[in-house]
């Protein structure tokens, strides 16, 4: 009988230790999946302006993705307007800004976001040089939520300086990008905004200038690394908020803002292993 037990013993340990090396082979396989829909995204929401026309953005409806068309709290010439000459990115249109205003312009999302949230844009500046505290930011919720963009710090061009781009979870403060901008240059800012620490708002808001194809895909690299609580949860609604830009005009154009879907991978894990328990008890039997 001792005998009998030590050679099943024998028998068996080939299959169970085949089976454990399939379950190791399926677990790494569905971790691999689930971290390549973590790094995917999926667009919600974009306008690069070439269906808009020229003049007012107000009641605009161009691009896809939206709830409503494009709206302004600005009046009269102050309304940010589309135009069609000295646009960044493919040379065409784009929505250009040359006053302020807290709600220069704004849209709402045909979703409500709460999750990690993309945001991509190119934009350039011409006119008069750079002044400190020229600002044109993309503000997610509010204006005084986390925002986006261009605000000057360098002083006109001053030599060496590289601070005239920033993101922040909050209506306040940086942290700068590491850029000298130049007028008439096209910049291409890309930025994350998520939550950290099991916070219930957005708290950290990491972005690149110009980023590579591998930084926006892997997330590697950012130049700055924002934090802070907000106040924003949940949001439906994105704009654009100008101030001090009374001898410059900024343009924005091939505005993206996607998500990271929820991985099906994960579903599809939690079955696999199902599966495999399954088969490991039949064999038992």
């Amino acid at each position: 009988m001792a005998r009998e037990l030590r050679m099943s013993h024998h028998n068996n340990y080939p299959e169970s230790r085949t089976s454990m090396k399939n379950l190791t082979l399926l677990t790494s396989a569905a971790l691999l999946l689930i971290a390549n829909a973590a790094s995917a995204t999926t667009l919600v929401a974009s306008d690069n302006f070439q269906q808009a026309n020229l003049g007012a953005v107000t009641n605009q409806s161009s691009g896809t993705g939206w709830a409503g068309n494009w709206q302004s709290a600005a009046t009269g010439a102050a309304t940010p307007t589309v135009v069609k000459q000295g646009a960044p990115a493919d040379g065409n249109q784009a929505l250009q800004f040359s006053a302020n205003n807290d709600n220069a312009a704004f849209r709402v999302l045909n979703q409500s976001i709460s999750g990690d949230v993309f945001i991509d844009f190119m934009f350039q500046y011409s006119g008069n040089a750079l002044g400190d505290n020229d600002f044109l930011g993309l503000w997610i919720g509010n204006w005084n939520g986390p925002n986006i963009g261009l605000k000057g710090n360098c002083g006109g061009g001053t030599a060496g300086c590289i601070n005239d781009a920033f993101a922040r979870t909050n209506g306040g403060g940086g942290p700068y990008l590491p850029v000298n901008m130049q007028q008439n240059v096209t910049y291409h800012l890309y930025g994350h905004l998520y939550k950290t620490a099991n916070s219930m708002f957005y708290n950290k808001f990491d972005a690149w200038i110009n980023p590579t194809a591998l930084e926006m895909s892997t997330l590697v690299d950012a130049d700055v690394m924002a934090t802070g609580a907000s106040t924003i949860s949940s949001f439906n609604t994105i704009g654009f908020r100008s101030a001090n830009i009374d001898t410059i005009t900024v343009r924005i154009d091939d505005l993206k803002v996607s998500v990271v879907p929820e991985p099906a991978s994960i579903a599809l894990f939690g079955l696999a292993l199902a599966g495999m328990a399954g088969v490991r008890r039949a064999k038992r039997k």
